[in-house]
């Protein structure tokens, strides 16, 4: 074991907007605690703060061009599709504090499935397929799945009233610190984390009701105004349980967040906009696929319920038999309300598509997409300035303001070597309270943007939190210019492990205490870890992963 030990609490998509005010009101005491006992600041997340690509660069302090993780879903250059993104292909930080001899108790945190054979418990979190083995141990598995142990929340509840949905989110969050503490108690780590998804999951649905500069703002009774302050509360008070479970004289404990958090007003359909500038192009006829989920989305079906129907009909070979015999049918049970972009393109005519989530274009190049149609080199180049340059003159027709701030090459971004897997083009808009969804951008035709049709009010922002607290950190101070690549490298540094050179983050000595770095000078060595394989994900693995990403609002 090191000389101590460190502590890791994520909270997804947590904001010092709304922590640090309460914090200093006494609604949060402990966070107040720590932040008065140690250094806190705000923890930049990835251009754009998706995050799946945040917590893949906070687990390898790597930028997402190198770890290969951008999005929920990744492009699959072979056929226009996206497919579900799993843990990201750069050695993390547990993997590398394993090979050092460290031992790990890491619960939840998401974009760690498949989990790792580190050396002490893996539990994945958000981006596991329901029916899977989710832990290492593999056998913990069967013992949390005994427990009802529930990876996410249940966010079908939804549709039961803001209560229950808040309820339930509750419960789950209770249950992950339950299962994290126990775990940490039974075992001997070096570095131990939990992720709570809460203060993800209650604003974005629940801001308009707080926010009264919000369009969408209502009145509502006290329980929506104060929902999600009830979050923050809950949170802190499972930070406080989490802190008590662990010796505070040898335990640095760090609380992360991959994002922040901030209000979310309008959707922007990027391929309507560029079908009206004439960069995309719908076909004439719709393909077999696009009709059939046509038909499917009339019926107000989807594909999960045309399954569960056939079993209980005990017809479970029929759905195998249109899947393998009538491909095209078969794949076209929609769980979402739109035909894909994919299904509705003329790809022989277009020369840009966006999909993704917060806004994400990709050029249809020759030679990379099945069937690109713009040169590599000056076209290329050419059609990345002009389309920028448009983008900046787009408004909204209800108010007749510029819809985009900033547009960006991936290069700008991104380096490394997933770059080409990237997006051509990041497309950010008014302060992020415009977004884009995959495949809700083919929602619309005449409009360029509208209401959330997921009824989100709330949305993710660059600025996350930091906040660490113990012997090793300096007292009552508050730090700028950290980056969510930087916590790794930290973090293997105060464990007295050497820092990859190839890592992006960077030592934070800011945040150390003087005495202690004076006598910890950073070491950097080359680990020589590669990582670990993984299986891809069947059909049906990837069916129940995105009806949960819909259920979250984070794909269309």
């Amino acid at each position: 074991m090191a000389e101590r030990r460190i502590l890791v609490i994520g909270l997804d998509g947590a904001t010092w907007d709304l922590a640090r005010p309460w914090a200093e009101e006494g609604k949060l005491p402990h966070l107040s605690r720590m932040l008065a006992g140690g250094t806190a600041g705000h923890l930049m997340s990835t251009i754009p703060p998706i995050s799946p690509a945040a917590w893949s660069s906070f687990m390898t302090g790597k930028n997402p061009g190198k770890h290969g993780v951008f999005d929920f879903t990744v492009r699959d250059f072979d056929t226009y599709g996206m497919r579900v993104a799993t843990r990201p292909r750069e050695p993390t930080l547990w993997g590398l504090l394993s090979a050092q001899q460290r031992r790990v108790c890491i619960v939840n945190v998401p974009q760690t499935y498949p989990p790792e054979q580190v050396n002490g418990i893996m539990v994945a979190g958000l981006g596991t397929p329901s029916q899977r083995v989710f832990t290492h141990p593999a056998e913990l598995t069967q013992t949390l799945r005994r427990e009802d142990y529930r990876i996410v929340t249940d966010t079908t509840v939804r549709r039961d009233g803001p209560q229950r949905f808040l309820a339930e989110v509750f419960q789950t969050a209770e249950q992950i610190t339950d299962t994290a503490l126990r775990l940490l108690g039974e075992e001997d780590w070096d570095l131990g984390m939990v992720v709570l998804r809460l203060t993800d999951e209650i604003p974005h649905f629940f801001w308009h009701w707080m926010d009264e500069s919000h369009p969408s703002h209502q009145p509502g009774d006290a329980f929506l105004r104060e929902a999600i302050q009830r979050c923050y509360e809950k949170a802190d008070e499972l930070v406080g349980k989490l802190v008590a479970g662990v010796d505070e004289r040898e335990t640095t404990v760090f609380i992360v967040s991959d994002h922040g958090f901030g209000p979310l007003h309008k959707d922007v359909y990027l391929n309507e906009w560029l079908r009206q500038q004439g960069y995309l192009v719908y076909r004439s006829h719709l393909t077999a696929r696009a009709l059939f989920k046509r038909l499917m989305q009339r019926l107000g079906l989807t594909r999960t319920q045309v399954g569960q129907t056939l079993s209980r009909w005990g017809l479970h070979w029929l759905r195998g038999t249109l899947r393998d015999g009538l491909g095209a049918l078969g794949e076209a049970f929609p769980n979402d309300s739109q035909p894909r972009v994919a299904e509705l393109v003329d790809w022989e005519r277009t020369q840009a598509y966006s999909v993704g989530y917060i806004g994400q274009i990709y050029l249809n190049v020759a030679g990379r997409d099945p069937l690109g149609i713009v040169s590599p080199g000056q076209e290329y180049e050419q059609l990345r300035t002009e389309l920028g340059e448009l983008l900046l003159e787009m408004t909204d027709p209800e108010d007749g303001k510029p819809i985009v701030d900033r547009v960006l090459h991936r290069e700008e971004v991104y380096e490394g070597q997933h770059l080409s897997h990237a997006p051509d083009l990041l497309v950010l808009m008014r302060g992020l309270t415009y977004i884009t969804r995959q495949s809700y951008e083919t929602a619309e035709r005449g409009r360029i943007c509208g209401l959330p049709p997921t009824g989100e009010t709330g949305g993710h922002r660059q600025e996350g939190i930091l906040l660490a607290w113990g012997d090793q950190i300096t007292k009552d101070k508050w730090v700028e210019n950290t980056r969510i690549e930087d916590i790794a490298p930290t973090i293997l540094h105060l464990l007295g492990c050497q820092v990859p050179p190839d890592m992006d983050g960077r030592v934070l000595t800011g945040l150390l205490d003087p005495e202690w770095l004076a006598t910890h000078p950073v070491s950097y060595g080359d680990s020589q870890l590669q990582p670990e394989a993984t299986d891809a994900l069947t059909p049906e693995e990837e069916e129940n992963l995105m009806e949960h990403l819909r259920n979250l609002g984070y794909v269309g």
